[in-house]
């Protein structure tokens, strides 16, 4: 059907006396519209009006955040901690710069778990000048990869990622007079967090196990309006297993998990 109806628009452009310029136009991007699937043509549209392209993530939504001269400052330093493998991830960066705006006016610490060279939590701590607070922020991690023990359930994509990194992180939060930082695995390292009240949570290790150890552990001192956010959640079947797991600790734990599309999961304790 197709074939046939683009056969009739060039026959008909064909016995035409003196087919124009714009004729010709109309008449190559009918063609074109009837031989692409639908889904393509908008695909090819999206992408061509574009407003975000990176982190496996293309929209043509109004992506205004990175004209922020707040955000981009922090973003910047941020990127320099060579966190991020010379990867751009603004949205993503920006969503927990979101959270952690939000949870300035809860009671409570803050927590990362999952911090490698610091990237996020210094991109957040910078945007919402972090030393203006009165508030710890623990940032939990080995600092050095993966513990052998837990190698095996880790997420393929990231499982030789890291490399020692304690020096530089204790560099990098030295002008930050509440950031705590715990070097070690979770779930040794838990009891180190010596606080009654959490209202940010960001959980990043890429591994199911320890992510779900950290969850439990902090869930009871999460104050309502708490934000809690899963990094890897939906961001690709490489994490799967985090996914499915969080997706059944919510159904034991009744609270609603947030799939967002940078791949973040977001969760408001209530």
């Amino acid at each position: 059907m197709k074939t046939e109806s683009v056969k009739q628009s060039a026959l008909a452009l064909a016995t035409s006396a003196k087919p124009s310029t714009r004729s010709l136009g109309r008449v190559f991007r009918d063609c074109v519209k009837r031989l692409l699937p639908r889904d393509l043509a908008t695909n090819i549209s999206i992408f061509r009006n574009r407003t975000y392209i990176e982190d496996g993530l293309v929209t043509t939504h109004v992506a205004d955040f990175c004209n922020d001269a707040r955000f981009m400052r922090a973003y910047q330093i941020a990127r320099e901690t060579g966190s991020w493998n010379g990867s751009d991830l603004r949205w993503r960066v920006y969503t927990a710069c979101w959270a952690a705006k939000h949870a300035c006016v809860l009671p409570g610490d803050f927590v990362e778990c999952g911090v490698n060279r610091g990237g996020m939590s210094l991109a957040v701590m910078e945007y919402i000048d972090f030393n203006a607070l009165k508030k710890r922020f623990f940032l939990l991690d080995t600092y050095r990869g993966f513990p052998e023990n837990m190698a095996a359930s880790a997420s393929p994509a990231n499982l030789h990622s890291y490399r020692d990194c304690y020096d530089d992180v204790v560099q990098t939060f030295k002008p930050f007079s509440g950031a705590r930082i715990i070097a070690g695995s979770i779930p040794d390292t838990l009891q180190q967090v010596e606080t009654d009240k959490v209202c940010y949570l960001s959980i990043d290790m890429n591994c199911a196990e320890p992510e779900i150890a950290a969850m439990n552990f902090f869930w009871k001192k999460l104050v309502p309006g708490a934000l809690v956010l899963l990094d890897d959640y939906a961001f690709s079947n490489s994490y799967r297993q985090q996914k499915q797991a969080f997706d059944s600790l919510a159904e034991e734990l009744n609270f609603n998990i947030l799939s967002l599309p940078t791949g973040q999961g977001l969760i408001v304790k209530v």
